[in-house]
């Protein structure tokens, strides 16, 4: 199956709401900019897109990006002011990479807290039913 581009079909969404093609070209460039914008701005770590569903980022990607940019920032020569210019960006990219790593982990964490807790109180609840077996 071929993916649709909103080229192919802005005339007929245009006729259909009864706007000019130009009016819908412009929405649907200024939506999935702002959907491209959350996906790379690293605030969260999931961005839902209505109709398409939740995108999530990977652990492992942004360990391996953090890794791979403290070895570009190894790399770089800081005593020139173009080298300057790149380390101090590259030290902002990693301070947000590890931000939102810290987000992933915290999120973990709680799904992994959260599952101890419930099954804790599966396995009382289970326990009482067979203390007691004349209880529904």
């Amino acid at each position: 199956m071929k993916p649709k581009s909103h080229k192919i079909f802005k005339e007929g969404i245009a006729e259909e709401v009864g706007v000019h093609e130009s009016v819908v070209d412009e929405f649907v460039s200024f939506y999935f900019g702002k959907v491209r914008d959350a996906l790379s701005s690293l605030e969260d770590p999931r961005v839902f897109v209505e109709g398409l569903g939740t995108f999530a980022i990977r652990k492992t990607r942004i360990e391996k990006a953090i890794a791979k940019n403290k070895s570009y920032l190894g790399n770089l020569e800081k005593h020139t002011y173009n080298g300057y210019d790149k380390t101090v960006a590259t030290k902002e990219k990693i301070k947000k990479l590890e931000g939102i790593l810290e987000k992933i982990e915290a999120s973990i964490q709680e799904k992994k807290e959260f599952k101890l807790k419930r099954n804790e109180f599966t396995r009382e609840n289970f326990q009482k039913q067979k203390a007691d077996p004349g209880r529904d």
